[in-house]
């Protein structure tokens, strides 16, 4: 018995570099016992030529070798329908499986158990013909059986091969599009590929993430508009003590500040705004109540005039407007 255990299934996508090759290969027929053949032929032995022009090499004793490191039996199907069918996602059973390889002088053989669906069409002759499907390198050295197909005409007889495809792909430019070296084998493709997996996120992640990002970035904006509306209130309300605007200012320069730059604009705009109302004593405060707010114009410019000389003796240049207000709200300034 072998010791290789049977997988139920296969991959949806067939391994890179498959050839499928069409054999003349027939399948001996029943004995007089009425017992199928154990044993049958599965490659040649040593380099062969598609009718197309392209090359292939076996050596039985590296697919045996190969085969026994694996430890997978081969499935056997009709028509190519593991590689075909299964690489496009559809049904392809298998009607038997190799269990055993052997390398003999004139190729690779393989010993079979077949299914029921096997069985019948051996019994009844409709499938006469082998055709392995098998992995190369890039020189069309076989290294590894893929599967065993049976079929119902040949086209030519052995050695030669009838033809070969690749089972719907090219895997010549596989490397190539992977930006491996060509004669890249399966295995370092495969490591590519899930290496560029890694650098993708899932469609569901994603618009999870999206949605929690523009989530926060609303949130945000509603952050800082309340933080500007404070500011601004608090802006208006020291301007209005401040007797720099009237009540009736307010609206315009509250939709001045909109924006972060306007906010910006009237704060610096109000810093250098001298106050236009004198107190009328209404609000309970009594006029000239230590700031000297009762001083006549004309001194306080002539004030102002003082103390900005002063400074500019010092080294510290001031505008009018600077020096006005300094004087006004420090009554000993400039005298």
């Amino acid at each position: 018995m072998s010791q290789h255990q049977t997988t139920a299934s296969l991959p949806n996508i067939p391994p890179l570099g498959v050839s499928i090759t069409v054999l003349a290969g027939e399948v001996p027929s029943q004995a007089a016992s009425g017992q199928l053949p154990e044993w049958i032929k599965v490659t040649p032995r040593g380099p062969v030529q598609t009718r197309d022009g392209r090359s292939y090499s076996f050596s039985p004793e590296n697919l045996v070798a190969r085969f026994k490191s694996d430890g997978i039996d081969i499935p056997a199907d009709f028509n190519h329908a593991i590689p075909f069918k299964g690489g496009r996602g559809e049904e392809a059973d298998a009607i038997g499986w190799a269990k055993e390889l052997q390398a003999r002088p004139d190729g690779t053989y393989a010993r079979m158990e077949w299914l029921d669906k096997g069985k019948a069409a051996l019994a009844a002759r409709t499938h006469r013909y082998i055709s392995p499907s098998f992995h190369h390198d890039a020189n069309g050295e076989a290294t590894w059986l893929h599967s065993i197909a049976l079929l119902a005409a040949p086209a030519l007889s052995m050695p030669a091969l009838a033809g070969a495809s690749t089972g719907g792909a090219a895997p010549e430019t596989i490397p190539e599009a992977l930006g491996l070296d060509p004669s890249a084998d399966d295995a370092a493709c495969l490591a590519a590929i899930v290496a560029r997996q890694a650098d993708f996120v899932s469609v569901g992640l994603y618009a999870d993430t999206l949605a929690a990002l523009n989530a926060a970035n609303s949130t945000i904006a509603e952050l800082r508009t309340s933080a500007r509306r404070e500011r601004v209130s608090a802006l208006m309300e020291d301007a209005l003590k401040a007797r720099k605007i009237m009540p009736a200012q307010r609206a315009q320069y509250e939709a001045l500040c909109s924006t972060d730059a306007g906010l910006a604009h009237v704060a610096s705009l109000f810093a250098v705004t001298m106050p236009g109302l004198q107190p009328s004593g209404l609000d309970g405060h009594i006029p000239n109540d230590g700031r000297n707010d009762a001083e006549r114009p004309e001194m306080l410019a002539a004030r102002a005039a003082r103390y900005r000389a002063g400074e500019a003796a010092s080294g510290r240049t001031l505008n009018h407007a600077e020096a006005i207000r300094f004087a006004h709200e420090n009554p000993t300034a400039g005298r």
